[in-house]
């Protein structure tokens, strides 16, 4: 305008000195923040491990002590039932006393029986007469009848059956229960009763260390279902009631409200801060046993073990100061790259005057791009091109499931000797899903190895040479069939020498897929008529020469269920259902992949295997016998024991059909049970 010359420059590249600028701020944040958040994230990882393992600790414990509490319920409870045992024993003994003159006395103490001295005192009665005998201090006389003894003999004599009184005071033995027992004539009419005295701290009935438990370990409190203690740390508690004690009052109230539930009466642990209690039921009398353990007795063995992995604290600064030398050594690699990339855009010109710059006004759109824009772009095009390679694939897979599902045709894709594809139309032709051929071997396939063998010969020199070659072959149906196809390989060249195409054309001795008809529906087994079938084939194939892979003939396994009519008629129908169910179930993972289970009536069933030795045969008989037996299941609160007999059979072609060898291991299942049953026979197949 005035005449000077104008020159446009542009701004040279920024120096890489400038590392701190050229990068921005962002990395300088990066330094802070992340560290921080591996700090952060660290520590409250551990305060996760340390509230988890606490919670860990608890919960053992917890189980721990109701173990404890349960075990000690157990052992009391024997000891109860023992003593009546004791005094069911005298009670015979005394039975002659109750037919004689009522002013014989009761002749125990005088026969000198060694089971008399087992308990305190022996208390009599007949009709109005109640007689009371020393025991263990003979010499001093007898005393006066408690009333708590007078009740429980008037309520046996009423009842006619053995009760156990509530714990009560006695004059002469302290704290003490009775156990009473009704006394009959030879008709087994009630003519009396007699009861045995015991003392709470008797060492027949209740330890005497059951209270002196050491600090360590709690305290162990014994009380009725009603709350009257029987047995507690301070003697001057016993035949007290809980609710002199806050804790045993809620202890007792949870309980009873937990039976009043319907809830199962196993031990429980409750914590009731600062106490873990447990708590077990006596199975005869309904006493309960109650375990006291202070909470910081409980988490001694814990916080011990902590305080020794003090050092751990220490983990997340070192993971921070690793974290923050690693984004330092790279953060100047990333600096050094972002200064020596282009930028995407030409930078602002600036203009130059012949006789000096003259500044104007900012021409540029904007500011360069840092760092972050540079990488926002590329990685925005990296996406781009992830979603459309996703997309493709998408697409190749879904056109490949289409075909496998919906063609026509019969075909493998083999890599190797492995199954990686299969379309519908071969697995249903070979009675299988596509699942369970996938990943396979392709020699589970063939109906014996040796065509397997044979096969592969004469396939090999045509697919090295010619890259495809032609055959036919015997394969093997899900249900043992024989099944006669044509097979074309082709070699995939592109792929390498390790995948192949198979083509399968079907031939005459196709078997069609098993009805539904032939499946039993309780036990989701083929039924007999879909056995025979199989056997027919079996049979078959056995004649023709197709199944050589086994040097041994096929075994027939023919189990019988021993007493199902005992848990039919005590547990009901329903119940047995459940165990013929699991006796299938065992079948099923007794049989290999070439095995076929089926149920052949009520509570018969069978078992084929194709390639099993005689020895194998009766190692895994042997083995069903002993998994059943075991089990015992509870039926209807009734425990039973289920065992089997088992007919073995050796199947070959000298049996004229399925149902001939059929009957041939049911008498051999017949010979098991009548040598008392939970065990094999073998049954030779000329004897059939």
């Amino acid at each position: 305008m005035d005449g000077r010359q104008v020159h446009w420059q542009p701004d040279p590249p920024p120096p890489v000195e400038g590392l701190r600028d050229t990068a921005g701020p962002w990395l300088w944040r990066l330094w802070v923040v992340v560290p921080l958040m591996v700090l952060l994230g660290t520590a409250l990882l551990q305060w996760l491990a340390i509230h988890a393992s606490q919670q860990t600790v608890i919960t053992q414990l917890s189980t721990q002590q109701a173990d404890e509490a349960e075990m000690l319920a157990r052992l009391m409870g024997s000891k109860l039932e023992q003593s009546q045992k004791v005094l069911g024993a005298l009670a015979e003994a005394a039975a002659p006393w109750v037919q004689g003159p009522a002013s014989q006395p009761p002749p125990l103490l005088e026969q000198g029986l060694a089971a008399t001295r087992y308990f305190d005192s022996l208390v009599f009665a007949r009709g109005a007469q109640v007689i009371r005998r020393q025991v263990r201090d003979a010499g001093q006389g007898d005393e006066a009848v408690e009333p708590a003894e007078r009740d429980l003999l008037r309520r046996v004599m009423v009842d006619g059956k053995p009760q156990v009184s509530e714990p009560f005071k006695s004059a002469a033995g302290g704290p003490s229960i009775a156990l009473g027992i009704p006394l009959r004539d030879k008709q087994g009419s009630v003519q009396g009763a007699m009861a045995g005295v015991l003392r709470l701290q008797s060492q027949s009935l209740l330890p005497v260390s059951l209270a002196a438990t050491p600090p360590d370990s709690g305290q162990l409190v014994l009380m009725t279902a009603a709350g009257v203690l029987i047995s507690h740390p301070d003697p001057t508690r016993i035949l007290g009631t809980s609710d002199d004690d806050p804790l045993l009052a809620q202890v007792l109230q949870r309980w009873q409200e937990r039976a009043a539930a319907g809830g199962p009466l196993s031990a429980q642990s409750w914590w009731l801060a600062p106490h873990l209690v447990s708590v077990a039921q006596m199975p005869s009398v309904r006493w309960l046993v109650l375990r006291v353990m202070p909470h910081d007795q409980s988490l001694q063995s814990w916080g011990r073990q902590w305080r020794s992995w003090w050092w751990l604290l220490l983990m997340p600064l070192a993971l921070a100061a690793l974290t923050w030398l690693w984004l330092w050594g790279h953060s100047r690699r990333f600096k050094l790259l972002v200064a020596q990339t282009p930028l995407p855009i030409a930078p602002a010109p600036v203009l130059s005057l012949a006789s000096g710059p003259v500044q104007t006004a900012d021409l540029a759109s904007g500011p360069p791009p840092d760092e972050i824009d540079r990488m926002g772009m590329h990685l925005q095009e990296l996406g781009q091109q992830r979603d459309s390679l996703a997309e493709q694939l998408r697409q190749q897979q879904q056109l490949a499931e289409s075909v496998l599902a919906h063609a026509r045709f019969s075909f493998l894709l083999l890599q190797g000797d492995q199954i990686q594809q299969v379309s519908q139309a071969l697995a249903h032709l070979l009675g299988y899903s596509r699942q369970d051929l996938q990943g396979q071997p392709v020699r589970m396939l063939a109906m014996a190895d040796q065509d397997f063998d044979e096969a592969w010969e004469q396939l090999a020199p045509d697919l090295e040479r010619q890259g495809s070659a032609e055959t036919s072959v015997v394969l093997r149906h899900q249900s043992g069939a024989p099944v006669m196809v044509s097979l074309h390989l082709v070699n995939i060249a592109e792929a390498g020498s390790e995948l192949r195409w198979c083509f399968v054309r079907a031939g005459q001795a196709r078997v069609a897929a098993q009805s539904p008809s032939r499946m039993d529906k309780l036990t989701l087994l083929p039924n007999y008529e879909a056995l025979l079938l199989h056997l027919t084939a079996l049979l078959q194939a056995r004649r023709e020469g197709l199944d050589q892979s086994s040097p041994s003939a096929p075994v027939l396994f023919y189990v019988n269920v021993d007493n199902m009519s005992a848990i039919n008629a005590l547990a009901g129908h329903a119940q047995g259902d459940l165990v013929l169910q699991h006796v299938a179930r065992q079948l099923q993972l007794l049989q290999p992949f070439q095995g076929y289970a089926a149920r052949v009536a009520g509570d018969k069933f069978a078992l084929v295997l194709r390639q099993c030795s005689p020895e194998k045969a009766h190692e895994l008989a042997a083995q069903l016998c002993d998994t059943l037996q075991n089990w015992q299941p509870q039926l209807r609160s009734k425990h039973f024991v289920v065992t089997v007999s088992i007919g073995l059979l050796q199947i070959d072609a000298s049996f004229a059909d399925a149902l001939q060898a059929v009957r041939a291991a049911d008498m051999a299942s017949y010979s098991a049970k009548r040598q008392g049953g939970n065990r094999a026979c073998w049954r030779e197949a000329k004897v059939a």
